[in-house]
């Protein structure tokens, strides 16, 4: 199992064990974790999924897909160097530990 942490905004911590080759964005969603809403199902057409993944796990992720940057770039208001969309990250043990902050849900 793949060890991933989500942290809330408020700095809430939530960690989950993942299995290898799930998708992260279902992860989120079978644990509960606040902002992971995943509304277009997971085919990268919605942003609802949209995490902040700490700088140093950035090289541990495949770049984004050129359709994941598209959605990325079109959420203004919460975008930022390390915006990833969890629908379109694979679980591997490469990323093991891996921490994600989620976005105010009141923006």
């Amino acid at each position: 199992m793949t060890k991933i942490l989500f942290i809330e905004h408020d700095g809430t911590e939530h960690p989950v064990n993942a299995e290898d080759g799930a998708i992260l964005m279902r992860v989120g969603q079978a644990n509960f974790i606040p902002t992971i809403r995943g509304e277009c199902g997971g085919t990268c057409s919605c942003g609802s999924c949209h995490v902040y993944v700490d700088p140093e796990w950035l090289p541990k992720l495949k770049p984004p897909h050129e359709l994941e940057q598209m959605m990325i770039d079109s959420l203004e208001l919460t975008k930022r160097d390390n915006s990833r969309l969890t629908c379109m990250i694979l679980v591997t043990p490469e990323i093991d530990g891996m921490v994600l902050r989620l976005l105010d849900p009141n923006l």
